[in-house]
């Protein structure tokens, strides 16, 4: 078949883009043709995996509200990408920085959409698109506006034609349920993540070490991370905890964690590669994901399960559907003291952590990337026969 991905982001940024990564090998290697398009935003100085970009929305305030409902350069790319390369299918991912004109350019075809996190036009979902609400506070009057502007203009730019979509995809049961009221009878499946299979579960070596892997920002939760951990040298003055990631926040919290950093507590490592990253789930003792918001399935909970590691997260989004009593803990998000004492009974209890541990590693079967790509390649095939 001839396949075109469209997402937002054409480098490596996070969940999203690595799946779509991960489809263009796979499905390469299956001897299917593989198309990738999209937006410049945030492509410089990246290692870009799109085969084309599309300029991005740019420009004043008025300029980008016009460019959001209708980005016309992004319709025109589109429609001569249509014309020229006739894919059997299209698989839309994220599509926020396309505008709507994204599925005006590609009616013609058959066309699957995965939902990979919050987007313009999920009404469940819409205040996580604006920057008070992912702070955990009352939204500003700029963000009430927005809300408005997005519910009421954007939003409904977006509903008639997503449709007419074939098929929706969503990796969690949550967010599945969450999207069938905005798709109205577009059939919605779920489909679980894969991961390749890089790493072996090993044992636990330390029982005091904490691990956070994500985007630095408020979202993510790493500042309800260390205020739990505050809470816990108390009772264990020998925890780490290492902060893997960049964003936003981390000027921030770096300063909040002075002290820690300087006692040698806490470590921030920034970005590290997928090498990296496999090296620091190996060494924790408990892989924390303190997420505020809806996660929908996460990356590194799929890594860490495959390591063989307990997981301590947030009863949010699909979170619920990759931990349990078996490997690990939930806990209500942004409490930093409900964190704190799921945490403490773990650490320093080599058999509880050999426990989940191991449930972890049973639970990583269900998301080998073989099975996932198999599921996928069957929806495919499924849409493009009917």
């Amino acid at each position: 078949m001839r396949l075109l991905h469209i997402i937002n982001i054409g480098h490596e940024a996070g969940g999203a883009e690595r799946s779509v990564r991960l489809i263009q090998r796979g499905m390469a290697a299956r001897g299917h043709q593989i198309r990738t398009v999209a937006t410049t935003l945030g492509a410089e100085g990246r290692d870009v995996f799109a085969d084309d970009l599309v300029p991005a929305v740019r420009g004043s305030a008025p300029r980008r509200f016009l460019g959001y409902l209708w980005h016309r350069a992004a319709h025109r790319h589109l429609t001569g990408i249509m014309d020229e390369y006739r894919p059997d299918l299209v698989h839309l991912h994220t599509i926020g920085e396309f505008s709507p004109s994204v599925l005006a350019a590609t009616d013609r075809c058959r066309r699957i959409l995965t939902l990979h996190g919050p987007e313009d036009w999920t009404l469940e979902l819409l205040r996580w698109n604006l920057r008070s609400a992912a702070r955990g506070e009352r939204l500003s009057p700029p963000d009430r506006a927005r809300y408005l502007y997005l519910r009421f203009l954007q939003r409904p730019a977006y509903l008639p034609r997503l449709r007419r979509l074939d098929r929706v995809l969503a990796p969690s049961a949550y967010f599945a349920d969450l999207v069938r009221r905005d798709v109205g009878e577009v059939p919605v499946h779920v489909l679980p993540n894969g991961v390749p299979r890089t790493a072996s579960p090993l044992p636990v070596a330390e029982t005091g070490g904490l691990l956070f892997v994500g985007r630095l920002e408020r979202v993510k939760g790493a500042h309800v991370l260390l205020d739990a951990f505050r809470l816990l040298l108390g009772s264990h003055s020998g925890a780490t905890l290492d902060i893997v990631g960049e964003g936003t926040d981390r000027a921030r919290l770096e300063a909040a964690a002075a002290d820690l950093t300087a006692a040698g507590r806490v470590r921030f490592t920034g970005w590290l590669s997928p090498t990296a990253v496999r090296r620091a789930l190996a060494a924790a003792s408990v892989v924390v994901v303190p997420s505020v918001w809806p996660e929908n399935f996460p990356t590194v909970a799929l890594e860490a399960l495959q390591c063989g590691r307990p997981l301590v997260a947030s009863r949010v989004g699909g979170l619920p559907e990759l931990v349990g009593e078996d490997n690990g803990v939930l806990v209500p998000p942004g409490d930093a003291p409900a964190l704190a004492e799921a945490l403490r009974p773990l650490l320093g209890d080599p058999d509880r952590l050999r426990r989940l541990g191991e449930g972890s590693a049973a639970r990583a079967a269900r998301y080998d990337v073989e099975h996932f790509l198999d599921a996928l390649e069957n929806h495919y095939r499924e849409v493009v026969s009917r």
